[in-house]
């Protein structure tokens, strides 16, 4: 009877997900094209049927997955005493995290409000942390979507814990004056609360869907505000375009109806959000120097094997790295030049597309692992 079941869920069709991600990412190019800022492309026809090929791509691999019944994975674990050894796990690092690093992941957050460079610098030294961070925010991302996605399986005391960690989270970019953990918890969150919803295991009443919605639009604008105050005081406002000098468009409908304050908010979004195509077009027109194989789309790979072999020959191959040496010292992160980018320094550029199609196909197999087998990772 539960494989009968199980065999009836695999064969839904979800397509929300995918809708969901192709509409977001359809939002960032018409940012790109119709945004404050105007870039000028080279070979703009080649450059926007590729990001239409890399999107197709994205969505034949996600329905194919759909059509397939996936690893049907049938052994049986103890799933909720899994995601309690994750949530245990996480929290006594943050807790040794707390102490040993003498609390220094929140201990800017006055700083913050009162002047935001000052934060994001002191923020940028490394420490052992640094390092067991990348073993433990897997295990802590698992232990917080898999809470929100099995909410009321769960005893009080270790979503209390969750709690703590998400909170912690978000302070703790607040204090570097950044953005990139908060986008993090809110993605995961909303996506494991709507995976939740779906699957049954979160069943919301008129009245708390009332106060979701009212948490959420006050989240927003305080997203907003708090961009507001990075763009002001992180790295002096600016007016015109980082990458190419040029003004905002003297025609842009958004700056016609707004205050100075808020276009530089408008501005910043805009250009947080869509200047990787100007910088994917860029790359696309730099000489081809060779495959990385895995290796080239990584600065920890590529500066410890210089480390150790003095070899530096990946650098050399990386679409990425070549586009971040033209901003001279202090390029690199400076900005962004999308994941097409850097996969393309491995694969090549129509190697991506197909790289983002075993995405697609992976990441609908990794829903269906979700629902129907209550897969944690």
């Amino acid at each position: 009877m539960i494989n009968i079941s199980i065999m009836i869920q695999i064969k839904q069709k979800i397509y929300f997900p995918i809708i969901f991600l192709l509409s977001w990412l359809g939002f960032t190019i018409l940012s790109f094209i119709f945004g404050p800022y105007e870039y000028q492309l080279t070979n703009p026809v080649i450059f926007y049927n590729y990001l239409i090929l890399i999107h197709l791509a994205l969505y034949l691999g996600y329905i194919k997955g759909l059509r397939s019944e996936g690893r049907n994975i049938k052994k049986e674990f103890d799933y909720i005493g899994f995601v309690k050894k994750a949530i245990q796990i996480s929290f006594i690092y943050f807790i040794v995290k707390l102490i040993f690093n003498s609390g220094i992941s929140i201990s800017n957050l006055n700083e913050t409000f009162n002047d935001a460079s000052n934060s994001y610098n002191s923020n940028s030294d490394t420490n052992i942390f640094s390092y067991l961070d990348m073993i433990f925010t897997p295990i802590s991302l698992v232990a917080i979507t898999n809470t929100i996605f099995s909410y009321k399986n769960l005893p009080r005391l270790y979503r209390y814990s969750v709690y703590v960690l998400i909170i912690f989270s978000v302070l703790s970019s607040i204090s570097s004056a950044t953005r990139s953990g908060i986008v993090q918890i809110a993605i995961i969150s909303m996506a494991a609360f709507s995976l939740g919803l779906f699957k049954g295991n979160i069943i919301l009443k008129r009245h708390q869907k009332i106060k979701i919605l009212i948490l959420c639009l006050v989240m927003f604008f305080a997203y907003l505000s708090y961009t507001s105050l990075l763009t002001n005081t992180r790295g002096g406002v600016w007016i015109d375009n980082p990458i190419t000098g040029d003004s905002p468009r003297s025609d842009f409908f958004l700056n016609k109806i707004t205050s100075p304050e808020t276009q530089y908010v408008i501005n910043n979004i805009s250009f947080y959000i869509s200047h990787s195509y100007y910088r994917l077009n860029q790359a696309m027109n730099l000489p081809f120097e060779g495959l990385g194989f895995g290796l080239s789309n990584s600065y920890f790979v590529m500066n410890n094997i210089e480390k150790v072999t003095g070899w530096s020959g990946l650098k050399e191959i990386s679409y990425g790295v070549r586009l971040d040496n033209e901003e001279g010292d202090g390029g690199y992160g400076l900005f962004w030049s999308t994941f097409y980018t850097w996969i393309a320094s491995d694969f090549t550029f129509p190697g991506t597309i197909l790289v983002v199609f075993f995405i697609g196909y992976l990441f609908s197999l990794a829903l269906k692992d979700s629902l129907n087998f209550l897969n944690p990772l």
